[in-house]
């Protein structure tokens, strides 16, 4: 199971967004903006973060995509970009921030596409179940199935060795199993 970053973009169409070009840029966001918001908001459980963080990664994105070596590796690079910066933006302290509610009102949320829709609902199911795990349980069971990164990858980015992500995320699948279990009981 994976969000879908290995849609293959034109070479031609990755060039143009390197130099700039807004209408590149434009198509590379429209392609990938589902995978990078279901990733980000498996990873923070929370709607709100995602979409903020979505929005970072791709100006974050758009910053770096001249240092993109190989065009076919966009989707990885960018898949692996959203999971460091969600990653970075977890570890640090959070500050409280004060809010215009009138703002709020007026925003409107994204719409996906017919077959991200179904993407989306497909998932529904194991993100409810997610929610008995801890934070962290959470994002490396996310990671591993939904996102398809290996033990050794997830080891490499919270830079813990790979026996230890392992046993958490086995840890982790015993829980999922009891909460399950109590949920048809």
């Amino acid at each position: 199971m994976s969000t879908n970053f290995a849609t293959q973009l034109d070479h031609s169409l990755i060039s143009a967004a390197k130099r700039g070009r807004s209408a590149a840029q434009r198509v590379i966001f429209e392609t990938y903006k589902t995978p990078v918001y279901r990733l980000i908001r498996g990873l923070t459980r929370d709607p709100e973060l995602a979409q903020d963080l979505s929005q970072d990664a791709f100006i974050q994105a758009f910053q770096k995509l001249p240092q993109l070596q190989d065009h076919n590796a966009l989707g990885s690079w960018l898949k692996q970009l959203s999971v460091n910066l969600t990653l970075a933006h977890l570890r640090k302290p959070q500050r409280l921030v004060a809010v215009d509610s009138a703002a709020l009102e007026h925003e409107e949320s994204p719409q996906p596409s017919q077959a991200a829709a179904e993407r989306l609902s497909e998932l529904d199911d194991l993100e409810k179940y997610l929610e008995l795990l801890q934070p962290e349980e959470q994002q490396i069971v996310w990671l591993y199935l939904v996102e398809d990164f290996n033990h050794n990858e997830i080891a490499e980015l919270y830079q813990i060795p790979a026996a230890t992500i392992r046993q958490r995320y086995h840890r982790a699948l015993k829980k999922l199993q009891q909460g399950v279990l109590k949920y048809v009981e």
